[in-house]
């Protein structure tokens, strides 16, 4: 064999080898980049897939998961305050033409929900001797452990001791436990003054809202009733006593689309989700549309969007021989909070 023969054949040597190699790699970047998008794509679907069911878990409570994380929710002792913290512009009812079939007649209409708040934002010292009180008695009323004891620390103590009997031994309901204390403030609402403060909680809306009122010694004490979201009757007992006389209740509300049973009729009923305090438990309820009510709430509630909810005391009933244990009949919006003054 010639030397030119060698040389070409190691030439030829030498590309083929280059080529293996640069062929192996392009082979193995290949194999990784693909399986490294087979992973991530499987890592996506799975975080798709838990998305998917937790939109599901709280869409099955009234909430989105978006307005969960994004969204600050409307405090549910005090209706949210505009932007320039004056109190926000009377609603003025319509004239009805409906059928009235269920707890409503004309002469009954203004008193079905509650006429607009005057809520003023005041000046609050934090360093003031009503503030430190305050929060001293609520540091109290945490450490307490017996409701007997706790009576002195609730505002209008006689009338709220039977319902903390009540709650405590007859529903053998708990207190909602506060996390880091976020924001406090001071307001009037129709001339009455509270202290608001605000912990993180476990709550659907993610906080715990306290609400304080003067007592007749001129100290701060705890609005027991919008503090615990108390309602005549627990969700649960509702659902499986059916009452049909109008039953007090507190419990975050959202505008919702759910027509079955008595109220399958879409086009005469305006329905709501009720969400129970602690957000274990719901029911719907239902009023006539046309009616003051229904308009009242369609346009109360119309700023939370198609996910969002608000704080609402109300009276709410069962049909006689009700057909489902989770269709009621809105009675009365007795407050569009939870703090109810007078």
């Amino acid at each position: 064999m010639t030397s030119g023969s060698i040389g070409s054949h190691r030439a030829f040597m030498g590309v083929c080898i280059t080529l293996c190699v640069i062929l192996s790699l392009t082979l193995y970047v290949g194999w990784k980049f693909y399986f490294f998008n087979v992973a991530n794509r499987n890592t996506l679907i799975e975080k798709a897939l838990y998305a998917e069911k937790k939109a599901q878990d709280l869409e099955k409570l009234g909430i989105s998961l978006e307005t969960a994380h994004t969204t600050p929710p409307t405090p549910s002792v005090l209706p949210k305050l505009p932007a320039s913290s004056e109190a926000t512009p009377p609603i003025t009812p319509t004239a009805s033409s409906a059928s009235t079939t269920l707890a409503y007649s004309p002469s009954q209409n203004a008193s079905l929900h509650p006429a607009e708040s005057t809520i003023k934002a005041m000046p609050l010292l934090e360093s003031s001797d009503e503030v430190v009180q305050a929060l001293q008695l609520l540091d109290q009323y945490w450490k307490t452990e017996s409701w007997k004891d706790r009576v002195p620390l609730v505002a209008h103590s006689e009338r709220v001791a039977p319902l903390m009997k009540n709650f405590y031994e007859v529903q053998s309901a708990k207190d909602p436990l506060p996390g880091a204390l976020v924001s406090k403030a001071r307001y009037q609402i129709n001339g009455t003054e509270i202290l608001y403060f605000s912990y993180a909680g476990t709550r659907p809306t993610g906080s715990l809202e306290i609400a304080m009122l003067r007592g007749p010694q001129g100290k701060f004490l705890v609005d027991w009733e919008s503090l615990t979201g108390y309602g005549e009757m627990s969700f649960q007992e509702l659902r499986t006593k059916r009452p049909t006389s109008p039953v007090l209740v507190r419990s975050y509300v959202r505008l919702f689309e759910y027509y079955n049973y008595e109220f399958s009729d879409s086009k005469k009923y305006l329905c709501i989700k009720l969400l129970s305090e602690s957000g274990d438990n719901s029911v719907y309820a239902y009023c006539e549309r046309g009616t003051p009510l229904a308009q009242w709430i369609e346009r109360d509630l119309a700023s939370t969007g198609p996910t969002g909810f608000k704080g609402y005391t109300m009276l709410i009933s069962f049909p006689p021989n009700a057909r489902s244990n989770q269709c009621v009949i809105l009675d009365k919006v007795v407050a569009q909070r939870w703090l109810n003054l007078p």
